[in-house]
């Protein structure tokens, strides 16, 4: 029954959206050019599903090398006709609504008149159904590598002397899995290190789903550069619970795969720990813990264990994947974490964002904390909006991020 009024959608989208390109031009080879467009894409997506047939590849690596451009082409012309669509739906509703009046007050209405406001409407429909899809195309082929470098100043009154402009560089989701195009990513770790921050703190996902995703990229995140080091956490994606695996042995290699290449990437991984930085006998502590979401997300994050052998007093930057961590149990917690770092939501890669005037994106209702800097209760809060990009292969009005923080003795 489900796929069933599916399909009802679909064809009556489809019907809709030919009526619009029928009624506005009048030509029989547009609509030929609209039927071999759609055509066109469904072989595109056909043939890549044939042609790597007969290779063992887990989904994510046929999604991510093979389907993900066809696919969001796809979605991105069905969200062109499901607009049109609706605007010619609205308008079928007054027309009909006119009509019952005409008939039950015997008026008329003249058909030239009918004909002309179907193409006006039809115009409408295709103008504003097609604005985004120069944006999606620009996304998809340059904006997800439009890094960003956010800079932010914070203030905290018991900051150690030692650490007055201590600056850290945060980066986050990359997804190995689904990264494109040597060059820019070179470009983007060059970016990195032009900071030249006194550490490097990355919040979790290095890959999709499986940690042979790293090995091509290797060499390139090795280069990342951080003169008192480099420090990591687990995103949902690390752990490799969205492969099904032949066993928990192989699972179990997979993870501990990825331990021994972040570790030769010069990446010091904290599960559920943390780690003191001195200067001038003061110190500050970095706190790494796994990955702990709501809703069905992991939740292997232990904030209490991670904070082993500290004082309440202690100078805290807590490193947890998901913001929502903070929100349900950082904000209230017993200790005071001065700075918590986190990722995951990616801003949803696609939203509206210009400084000092509008922030926007559907993540917003998921995460009330979804990109850039919050404050709660003397607390601070980045949500990085990711470095790489999952499912949707680009990136529109939510630019990749490379944050960077300065802290200041108030």
């Amino acid at each position: 029954m489900r796929w069933a009024l599916i399909v009802v959608i679909f064809l009556l989208v489809e019907i809709y959206a030919f009526q619009a390109f029928k009624t506005l031009f009048k030509f029989n080879w547009i609509s030929k050019i609209y039927v071999f467009i759609n055509l066109s894409l469904i072989s595109i997506l056909v043939y890549r599903l044939f042609s790597i047939y007969s290779k063992s590849l887990s989904f994510s690596d046929l999604f991510y090398d093979y389907l993900s451009i066809p696919i969001a082409f796809l979605i991105t012309l069905f969200g062109f006709k499901l607009i049109t669509c609706s605007f010619l739906i609205f308008e079928d509703i007054i027309r009909s609504l006119r009509w019952l009046i005409n008939f039950l007050f015997n008026l008329s209405e003249p058909n030239e008149f009918t004909f002309q406001r179907r193409q006006f409407v039809s115009k409408i429909a295709l103008l504003i159904a097609s604005i985004p899809i120069p944006f999606v195309i620009y996304g998809i082929f340059k904006g997800r590598f439009n890094y960003r470098v956010i800079n932010y100043e914070l203030e905290f009154a018991d900051l150690p002397d030692a650490f007055d402009g201590y600056q850290l560089t945060q980066i986050s989701d990359i997804h190995c899995g689904s990264l494109k195009g040597i060059n820019e990513i070179e470009y983007a770790v060059e970016l990195i290190n032009k900071q030249k921050s006194d550490v490097v703190l990355f919040t979790g996902d290095f890959v999709n789903s499986k940690s042979k995703e790293l090995i091509k990229w290797k060499d390139v995140f090795s280069k990342i550069e951080a003169s008192e080091g480099k420090y990591s956490i687990l995103g949902n994606h690390d752990y490799g619970d969205y492969v099904s695996w032949p066993s928990k042995l192989e699972k179990k290699k997979n993870f501990d795969l990825l331990l021994k290449i972040q570790k030769e990437m010069g990446f010091k991984l904290l599960l559920n720990e943390n780690i003191k930085i001195t200067r001038n006998k003061q110190s500050i502590n970095i706190i790494g813990v796994e990955n702990w979401g709501k809703g069905g997300f992991k939740k292997n994050g232990d904030i209490d264990k991670a904070c082993l052998g500290l004082k309440n007093e202690d100078f805290k930057i807590v490193m947890t994947h998901d913001p929502s961590h903070w929100e349900q149990k950082l904000i209230n917690h017993q200790t005071q974490f001065h700075l918590t770092l986190s990722g995951h939501t990616h801003g949803m890669q696609f939203g509206i964002e210009i400084p000092g005037w509008i922030k926007w994106s559907p993540i917003k209702w998921a995460y009330k904390y979804w990109a850039g800097l919050y404050q709660e209760k003397n607390q601070y809060l980045n949500v990085n909006r990711g470095f790489g990009v999952l499912a949707f292969p680009g990136r529109v009005g939510i630019w990749p991020e490379i944050s960077v923080i300065k802290l200041k003795k108030s």
